[in-house]
Formats: structure tokens, C-alpha cells, sequence
């Protein structure tokens, strides 16, 4: 009796053994040849061998850091964090892998940061957004972090302008000049990670939209500071020249030499600078 159940007991064990070690080598070979395609460059080829090998042994470290390492090369964030998470968990002694893993888990939730503040703006909620997206691109020293929320702030402008116009529409003019300033700021921001002399064009549309919000609501000299400050880091920006020196002559009395001056380094005609330096002549009389 016992001698059979002994046999009952060993038998689907020996039979067990040919398919692990079966599963075992093909994972190998997979691995390998995914090796021999890394050295010739062909990373898609490497990654599909290298997935193929996973999939014959899971609990294989070496697939999973060479697929790490392909992702990587391949600019696959989200596979590279994957397997690097994997490895770990197969080699917790691994300092290099643990800290790779880190990286991406902080990378994954910086990038879910920004996805979540350009829904905070679709939403509405501009400031907060533009400002969650300000704070990943000036603190995180992760390139792939940053650049996801560069490409965020893009996305986002001409969302806040739109928002600014429905505001507007509604007659709103309060609110939509917030709106129009976090997007010019954002617009700032852009330019600053693209290294721009200016402002780029997005902007030029938003910086007339809140001077004209501003006269509707009454307070037209209430984008003097936001002019002021887009100035003073592009002071070459035409749009925001010609624009400030619209907020100077709405002064009471209008300023006149200082709009004559921005609109001059605005790239205004000569007869309309003319003009306002002619006006500057008979108010000092």
C-alpha cells in the first residue's frame, strides 16, 4: 500500500521535472537570442525575444534587467519602471536595481502629477493646476519628469484660453482676467524651459484678451504689474509692449512719453509713435 501510494507520489513529480526544465531552456533561449539582437541594435526584435523569455519564466532576474535596460533605450518609461519594479522584487539585495526602481516610481508619480493638473485645469481649477505643473518643472532634476510637464503647460494654454473666453462671454471679467494671467504666466514658463528670447506666439492672442477684460471690468490699468513682469524677463516682446503702453494711456492723465517708448519698442508705425510723442509735447505745456 504504501509502496503504491509512494509511486501515486513520485510519478507527477518526475513527470513535473522535463516541463520546468523545458520552460527553463526556452527561456534561455529567448534570452539569448535576445542578447545577439541587442548587439546588433535591433532593440524592438531584442524586446519581443526578452518578453517571450518572461513569459516562458516569469522569475527570470536576467530577463527582467536586460528588458529594463532595452525599455530604457527604447524610451519606454512606463515598461523600463515595470521591470525594474519586477527585478527588485526578485533580487531585494540589489541597491542599483532598488534605486532604479525608486526612480521610476518617482518619475510614474510625477507624470501622474502632471496628468492630474492638466485635468485640474480642464476642470477649472487653473491656478492650482498651473501651478502643480510649475512646481515638477522647477524642483525635479528627473528630465523625462520635467518634459512630461512641459508638454502638459502646451497642452494646457489654450485650454485657460478658452476657459478666459467663456468667462468673458458670460461676462465674468473678474474672473477672466485671472484666467488670461495664469495662462500668460504659463505661456512665461514655457518659453523659460524652451530657452525662448520672447514669448511664444500662444501668448500674443491672451495678452490683448486681459487688457480688454481689464476695460470691461473698470480697472484698466489692472495688468500693469503682469506687463511689468512679462517685460522685465522678455523685454523685447513686442505684443507685451504695445500693450502695457495701452495700460499707461488709460492713466489719468494718460502717460504719454512712456507709451510712446513702449509702442516705439513694440514695433508700432512711426506715425502712430509720432503721434503720442505730439500728445506728450502739448500735455507738458
Amino acid at each position: 500500500m504504501r509502496t503504491a501510494i509512494a509511486h501515486a507520489l513520485v510519478l507527477p513529480v518526475l513527470l513535473a521535472i522535463p516541463f520546468v526544465s523545458g520552460c527553463q531552456s526556452e527561456a534561455k533561449r529567448h534570452l539569448y537570442k535576445a542578447e545577439d539582437l541587442f548587439e546588433k541594435r535591433d532593440l524592438d526584435g531584442a524586446k519581443k525575444e526578452l518578453e517571450l523569455s518572461i513569459k516562458a519564466d516569469p522569475n527570470d532576474l536576467d530577463a527582467h534587467k536586460s528588458l529594463a535596460h532595452v525599455d530604457e533605450a527604447l524610451g519606454d518609461q512606463d515598461g523600463a519602471a515595470r521591470e525594474y519594479m519586477a527585478a527588485s522584487t526578485l533580487d531585494p539585495a540589489d541597491q542599483k536595481l532598488l534605486d532604479k526602481a525608486r526612480l521610476y516610481k518617482q518619475l510614474e508619480d510625477l507624470a501622474n502629477s502632471s496628468g492630474k493638473a492638466l485635468d485640474d485645469i480642464k476642470a477649472g481649477k487653473v491656478e492650482q493646476g498651473v501651478g502643480t505643473l510649475k512646481d515638477i518643472m522647477l524642483t525635479t532634476r528627473i528630465p523625462a519628469a520635467r518634459e512630461k510637464a512641459v508638454n502638459a503647460l502646451s497642452d494646457a494654454i489654450p485650454i485657460i484660453e478658452k476657459l478666459g473666453d467663456q468667462q468673458v462671454t458670460d461676462k465674468k471679467y473678474a474672473a477672466a482676467l485671472n484666467t488670461y494671467e495664469q495662462g500668460i504666466r504659463a505661456a512665461m514658463l514655457l518659453a523659460r524651459a524652451h530657452k525662448l528670447d520672447t514669448l511664444g506666439p500662444e501668448a500674443d492672442p491672451m495678452m490683448h484678451k486681459i487688457n480688454e477684460a481689464a476695460k470691461a471690468a473698470g480697472t484698466p490699468d489692472a495688468t500693469f504689474k503682469l506687463f511689468n513682469d512679462v517685460i522685465g524677463v522678455y523685454p523685447d516682446d513686442k505684443v507685451a509692449n504695445i500693450e502695457l503702453a495701452q495700460v499707461y494711456l488709460s492713466k489719468t492723465p494718460p502717460d504719454y512719453d512712456t507709451a510712446a517708448d513702449l509702442e516705439e519698442r513694440g514695433g508700432a508705425p512711426d506715425d502712430q509713435v509720432r503721434k503720442l510723442r505730439d500728445q506728450a509735447k502739448k500735455h507738458r505745456k
